[in-house]
């Protein structure tokens, strides 16, 4: 095993850690807001980290130019996306848990 297949596996590793307790937060936290920031936030990053491991792992040009694609397309898509969702749930009045005490969208 040498030092570029060490570094494949951690990044590899570290990304389903993140996609794994980015699963854990959507079964925990308490309302939609909080739902979609463990789902965008943490699986934004843990997709990240597999997708440079997965270029780094196959070294091909063309593969990496794709990743790179699909990373630039998922990490404009899925914050904005969760945003768009979360505006929407706020004008729906979708309750919130009790400790939010800041409401941001509320003084507009």
């Amino acid at each position: 095993m040498n030092l570029t297949n060490l570094v494949i596996g951690i990044l590899l590793l570290i990304g389903a850690l993140i996609m794994l307790l980015s699963s854990v937060g959507l079964l925990r936290f308490g309302d939609v807001f909080l739902r979609m920031h463990a789902s965008t936030k943490a699986s934004t990053l843990g997709i990240g980290f597999i997708m440079v491991g997965v270029a780094l792992y196959f070294g091909d040009a063309l593969l990496t130019i794709k990743l790179i694609a699909l990373a630039v397309i998922y990490f404009f898509t899925a914050p904005i996306g969760a945003q768009v969702l979360a505006s929407a749930a706020h004008i729906a009045r979708v309750p919130m848990v009790k400790e939010t005490w800041i409401d941001e969208l509320n003084e507009r």
